[in-house]
């Protein structure tokens, strides 16, 4: 019986090949939209995660007690229990090591206030990729450590380029003030706080400049498995003594929210998305069950049951939709790997968009929930 059901329903759909083209059309274009929004989306908020760990917090970051409150230089972070974890747990991807104190900068017309990082390059770069937000000049501090990379928007407010001078003062630990004049060697765009009021320095430079012989203010931790690992990490570093151990959504309370409130935008837009494909739908096949009414009598009249012909309507609507799902999910797979691949230039709205922490160009995620919902 099952055979001549789907006989019937795929002979049905045959015949009136406009309206199954239509029905699979609008359940295609809405999963296609539907999965390319998502996509960006959730891309959008994994972008600003992104640039906010790899450049200024790390998946965990490391501070002495008390300095997060207090911001200062007595109390560093120098623990040999500390230095032998990091190194030999296997969880941990990469870490380094800075030395930040709150300072000032000054060119031949501006002043400004502003954190000096105390930076190693190396370990930077290979936990970080600090280097991959150099947007001019190049990722190092020149001869003799004289060089200094600075943000972007504090470029621009300094009317600094590649070469100028620069000087900067800070407190140091025996409370008088240091400064040093450098020279800019690179400058740097993460989209984040870091670019109104960073300067990173050679590490060594710093301790000199700041008289801090030994220690460090902040660790930062980037690891294999953030999801998986962070909250036993934090709770393994929590039990080494004298350290505050903060993961990266304790420091950016913000984007953590965002990531929620996506979520739930997410759902909200699929809910709706999927009412008015379904009333669409609905009344497509309302109309093709009231022209078929006759037909209908006709197979009741040869002994058809009623329960055969709901059977019969209701696997032509299970084809159709399972069409559209495929044909949906083939063209916004596609849509969401070509986004992955090369983003969506939005150049335009650069302006806008910098002053919430986001690319220019936004990348998509493929994550498999997206499909699983929409089926």
């Amino acid at each position: 019986m099952f055979r001549v059901i789907m006989k019937l329903a795929w002979a049905s759909l045959s015949r009136r090949r406009g309206r199954s083209l239509l029905v699979i059309s609008m359940i295609a274009v809405c999963l296609w939209g539907l999965l390319s929004l998502e996509g960006l989306y959730d891309g959008m908020i994994a972008q600003m995660i992104q640039n906010a760990t790899r450049s200024d917090s790390g998946d965990i970051s490391i501070f002495a007690k008390g300095y997060r409150q207090n911001n200062e230089l007595a109390e560093l972070v120098d623990s040999a229990a500390l230095d032998k974890f990091l190194k030999n747990d296997g969880r941990i991807l990469s870490f380094s090591k800075r030395i930040m104190q709150s300072g000032l900068v000054a060119t031949a017309h501006y002043a400004r206030n502003i954190t000096i990082y105390g930076i190693d390059l190396t370990e930077e770069q290979k936990n970080g990729r600090l280097n991959n937000y150099i947007v001019s000049g190049e990722y190092s501090f020149a001869n003799r450590s004289k060089g200094a990379i600075i943000g972007a928007e504090l470029a621009s407010k300094l009317s600094a380029k590649i070469g100028s001078k620069i000087i900067i003062s800070a407190q140091n630990m025996v409370n008088e003030v240091s400064s040093s004049a450098l020279k800019i060697t690179g400058i740097l765009k993460t989209h984040t706080v870091l670019d109104k009021n960073a300067v990173f320095i050679d590490r060594q430079k710093a301790r000199d400049l700041l008289m801090v012989p030994r220690g460090i203010t902040q660790v930062l931790v980037t690891l294999k498995n953030r999801n998986k690992d962070i909250a036993v990490i934090q709770g393994d570093l929590a039990g080494i003594d004298g350290l505050e151990v903060w993961r990266w959504d304790e420091i950016y309370p913000a984007l953590l929210q965002s990531k929620q409130m996506n979520e739930k935008f997410n759902l909200i837009i699929s809910f709706l998305v999927f009412c008015v494909a379904g009333l669409g739908i609905f009344g497509v096949m309302s109309v093709s069950v009231l022209e078929r009414m006759r037909e209908f009598g006709i197979m009741l009249a040869l002994g058809t049951k009623f329960s055969q012909i709901g059977s019969i309507i209701m696997l032509e609507a299970f084809l159709m939709a399972i069409m559209g799902f495929g044909t949906g999910s083939v063209f916004g797979g596609a849509t969401l790997y070509y986004l992955k691949q090369y983003g969506l230039n939005l150049a335009i709205f650069s302006k806008g968009l910098e002053a919430f922490g986001m690319d220019s160009v936004m990348r998509a995620v493929i994550r498999p929930q997206y499909f699983f919902l929409a089926l």
